[in-house]
């Protein structure tokens, strides 16, 4: 059977998400949808005749990640498969890459993944901030501050970005240089005696505020810069009233999980990420 698949305009939207609405009851997952973020995801439909039977949320355009959805009354038909493919198509035609999404804890991850070759190469586990675990602030030492980062600042993120995890500075100078001024995104910049030292991203959505891009100085890395960053950006969040607050880790990142652990977070779901095998 073969579906026609298409990139869609937002107002064709909702017939997309209700699929993956579908998926999520059927399977007792959450697919990870971001509708809001910046620059926003592309959706795709695939039709059998005038009927959405799947379809496909990417995110990026020349590094495509995509999570995929086939409505459970039409799946073993090929559907998922013309999907892979058709965004395959998309990046390859781009010279870009592509990798598929998955919440592990769908039935039907594994069987797909075996099916079409795909392998995983990572695993995300996500985070979400129980404020009854979150553990008071410390005595804060009198040369920290921690305070919004404005566009003046872009220098210094990048700085530290690059340093924490040895990204090519110019890469990193682009991605703050078109985040910093978009107001769905704040940086957080923690200093010691007016030096910035370690930073962190919010980034806004309906679904609540997602931490990420939380790196320190290496040379100032295990000395609590980190904890102290991110526990006072916390309270500031609850006192501010948000009530869903989620970070992430790559699976096997130990560090990073014993301190979001530590300050309050607790895993809810793991996502696999897949590509197709050598």
């Amino acid at each position: 059977m073969t579906a026609t698949i298409t990139i869609i305009t937002a107002t064709e939207w909702p017939t997309v998400l209700a699929v993956f609405d579908r998926c999520n009851q059927s399977d007792g997952i959450v697919l990870p949808v971001w509708l809001d973020g910046d620059p926003p995801p592309t959706l795709v439909a695939a039709r059998i005749g005038e009927t959405v039977v799947g379809g496909a949320v990417m995110y990026g355009y020349f590094a495509i990640e995509a999570v995929i959805a086939v409505d459970p009354a039409w799946r073993r038909r090929g559907i998922g498969r013309q999907l892979v493919t058709q965004i395959a198509h998309w990046a390859n035609a781009r010279n870009g890459s592509w990798q598929m999404i998955a919440d592990e804890a769908g039935p039907a991850v594994a069987p797909f993944a075996t099916a079409l070759q795909l392998r995983r190469v990572l695993v995300e586990t996500l985070l979400e901030l129980d404020p009854a675990q979150l553990p008071p602030l410390p005595p804060l030492p009198a040369t920290w501050q921690t305070r919004l980062a404005e566009p003046s600042d872009s220098n210094a993120i990048t700085t530290i970005i690059a340093d924490a995890f040895g990204d090519p500075a110019e890469e990193v100078a682009a991605f703050v240089t078109d985040r910093i001024a978009n107001p769905m995104h704040r940086f957080v910049i923690g200093e010691v005696a007016g030096t910035p030292v370690a930073v962190l991203r919010l980034l806004r959505s309906e679904q609540g505020i997602m931490i990420t891009t939380f790196g320190v100085r290496r040379a100032l890395q295990g000395q609590g810069y980190g904890r102290l960053l991110l526990l006072t950006t916390l309270h500031r969040l609850c006192e501010a009233g948000y009530q869903r607050i989620q970070i992430e880790v790559e699976e096997g990142n130990m560090p990073a999980y014993r301190l979001y652990r530590s300050c309050g977070f607790i895993p809810t779901r793991w996502y696999g990420v897949y590509k197709q095998a050598a």
